[in-house]
């Protein structure tokens, strides 16, 4: 009797710690998915004012290691040929990607100044939006790790608890 309550005790705790371990998961991917916006958009920048490319080039020419960013950009794309619609890519971003919505602005902002000059001008800006999505990525992978961090101390009190309560 003393191994079954055991166990359960044991179970209890692991279910709940992989609970908050998905939980963090979440986190995790988004920080993955901003640090592969942002290779894409370095890669935008030096592709298309350095080496005068344009877009649609760009695009295929870029190795995409998640597909879910390939279809943003796919986006980015569609807007940039067609509406300019900022707010409508800052939206797609949000629900395919639950990224933050100060990290898709600063994405978003592309679509205003890209464009088929290659100017230094596009370069400062695009860099400018490279620094302004690194301090927002890094400002979400400080709270992120905050979180992960109390979510591990707290998934093994509540695990305890649980397993306490149930046997």
């Amino acid at each position: 009797m003393i191994w079954i309550k055991s166990s359960l005790f044991i179970l209890i705790i692991v279910t709940v710690k992989l609970i908050f371990k998905f939980i963090n998961d979440n986190g995790d991917k988004c920080l993955n998915n901003m640090k592969e916006i942002l290779d894409f958009t370095d890669y935008l920048r030096i592709y298309s004012c350095d080496m005068k490319m344009p877009f649609d080039e760009i695009y295929m020419n870029y190795t995409f290691k998640n597909d879910k960013i390939k279809v943003l950009c796919s986006w980015l794309q569609n807007q940039l040929t067609k509406d300019k619609n900022k707010y409508e890519l800052e939206c797609s971003m949000r629900a395919l990607l639950n990224t933050p919505d100060e990290f898709n602005k600063y994405f978003s902002d592309i679509i205003n100044y890209y464009g088929s000059t290659y100017s230094d001008v596009l370069d400062k800006k695009l860099l400018f939006t490279i620094r302004e999505m690194e301090n927002s990525m890094k400002n979400f992978e400080r709270e992120h790790t905050e979180k992960k961090n109390l979510n591990n101390r707290i998934s093994i009190l509540v695990g305890c608890l649980i397993a306490i309560i149930l046997i």
